[in-house]
């Protein structure tokens, strides 16, 4: 905003300047020219006295009397009425590039004064040369006040963009400026309001989130222990115990769940990072579901990559994982696979299966539902949460044939 400001006040100002310059040029030229014709016709006056008077006292006309009215690159031509001539100083009787100045003296004769234009160029030019460099300081200072100008009218609106960023990383506790430009002060006002109720729904929403956290870790627990016991009854075959055991960890995944979705409410998340190879990492989640994909006879895959380095919260970042894979496993068909790798400022996680895309990006949106959730009871809305308050972004790959996530997330530092 500050460069366009600079760039119209020193438009503005130039505009300005040349539209009374260039005017003013053309009228200081005209009275220049203007004078310099009436120094010549005066120049005529005073030779056609003198040679009056010298005709008058019978004294000859030669070019001593016409030299003495005359300047340097002046120039004179006398006949007499006999057909004398008398030349002095730089004659040039050509009109087009002197000024030439033509009479009839009373003794019949004639007098020719003529003055060089390159004389009245040298004049015009001089005359003009002031108004030029006034034109060019009167620029210059009108940038150097613009530039002064300008910076105290977009600092404000710098200062609500940092705010506006600050808003967007959920801190509600803003620097509006309060003083400055009449429309800056409107719109810090505006922000500070939507901070104010934002801070309001987002508190509202944390202790909604928190208070439901808490009511599903009492029943989740209760059922874990009961599991637990179960596995320990003489009555229970080792098949069964062995299933109960993986249900327990299904809850155990669950509960941390759970955690994750508490310490996002209290926003906690962004402490949890870990600098690691994201390609193991992603290795370590795929193992873990290949079993349960294993059973219904589909490949889960890590595609091959290089290593890559990232810091990521690792608690937000395995879940949406397990979120992206669930949802291939529920709704895709064929192989799914999942892939890392380094896009410039950060690094990706891809999960893709071999069904055809039937939805749009607009399914990152929605609210968890069947047809959206994951076994661990959150869906993709959720997995975006989980993203974005690991700093990351959720989205879906459109110009892939088949159904492709795409989790970017920071590279590691």
């Amino acid at each position: 905003m500050r460069e366009r400001l600079i760039g119209i006040l020193v438009v503005l100002i130039v505009g300005v300047v040349v539209l009374y310059a260039v005017p003013r040029a053309y009228f200081t030229a005209d009275l220049v020219r203007d004078h310099e014709t009436l120094t010549v016709d005066l120049t005529a006056d005073v030779l056609e006295a003198r040679i009056e008077s010298r005709v008058l006292s019978g004294a000859p006309i030669d070019r001593d009397t016409l030299e003495s009215a005359l300047d340097g690159t002046d120039g004179a031509r006398y006949v007499a009425p006999d057909g004398t001539a008398v030349v002095a100083g730089q004659l040039d009787d050509d009109t087009d590039s002197a000024i030439v100045e033509t009479r009839r003296t009373d003794d019949g004769g004639t007098l020719m004064v003529t003055r060089d234009r390159s004389v009245v160029t040298a004049e015009v030019e001089n005359a003009l040369l002031p108004l030029i460099v006034l034109g060019v300081l009167l620029a210059s200072l009108a940038c150097a006040i613009g530039y002064v100008v300008a910076g105290r009218m977009s600092r404000p609106f710098d200062r609500l963009a940092l705010a506006a960023g600050e808003l967007g990383r959920g801190n509600f506790e803003l620097d509006l400026p309060r003083r400055g430009v009449p429309e800056a002060q409107a719109i810090s006002e505006a922000l500070g309001t939507a901070a104010s109720r934002l801070d309001e729904l987002v508190r509202r929403e944390r202790e909604f989130a928190v208070n439901a956290s808490h009511q599903l870790r009492t029943p989740i627990t209760a059922l874990r222990l009961e599991l637990e016991d179960l596995t320990y009854w003489p009555e229970t075959t080792p098949e069964v115990a062995d299933q109960v055991r993986r249900s327990i960890g299904e809850i155990d995944r669950l509960t941390a769940s759970i955690d994750d979705l508490l310490d996002l409410a209290r926003r906690q998340r962004h402490g949890d990072q870990v600098d690691l190879d994201l390609t193991d990492f992603v290795t370590d989640t795929v193992q873990r579901w290949q079993r349960r994909v294993g059973d219904e006879h589909r490949d889960i895959v890590v595609e091959d990559s290089a290593p890559v380095r990232a810091v990521i919260a690792t608690g937000p970042v395995a879940q949406v994982v397990d979120i992206l894979i669930e949802n291939a496993r529920q709704h895709g068909i064929g192989t799914i696979t999942v892939a890392t790798r380094e896009v410039g400022d950060g690094v990706e996680v891809r999960v893709r299966d071999e069904g055809r895309r039937s939805f749009g990006s607009e399914i990152l949106r929605q609210n968890a539902g069947p047809g959206n959730g994951s076994g661990a009871g959150v869906g993709l809305a959720v997995a975006t949460e989980l993203t974005e308050a690991a700093g990351g972004r959720l989205s879906l790959d459109e110009a892939s044939a088949t159904t492709c996530f795409v989790l970017l997330l920071p590279a590691g530092r």
